[in-house]
């Protein structure tokens, strides 16, 4: 197996975390990688994909909190 490649620079999820207690299973990758385009999209100052991806998020039971660069899962305790 290789190493942690990838030129991506900055952590996954663009440094958001989650926040929760983890009760609830998720595909973190797949929320990492939402929240990673969703931030490149408001660097770019493209908020409607930011908005769309942050429903997208939402769907799948995903509160992201700016303020705190974190999320957690609804439904779970944390």
């Amino acid at each position: 197996g290789g190493g942690m490649g990838g030129g991506m620079g900055g952590p996954p999820g663009g440094g958001y975390r989650r926040d929760d207690d983890r009760s609830v299973p998720i595909d973190e990758a797949r929320v990492n990688a939402l929240l990673g385009q969703r931030l490149q999209a408001k660097m770019s100052r493209d908020f409607t994909t930011a908005d769309g991806l942050r429903e997208q998020l939402k769907a799948m039971g995903v509160d992201v909190f700016d303020q705190e660069k974190t999320w957690k899962v609804r439904g779970g305790g944390g």
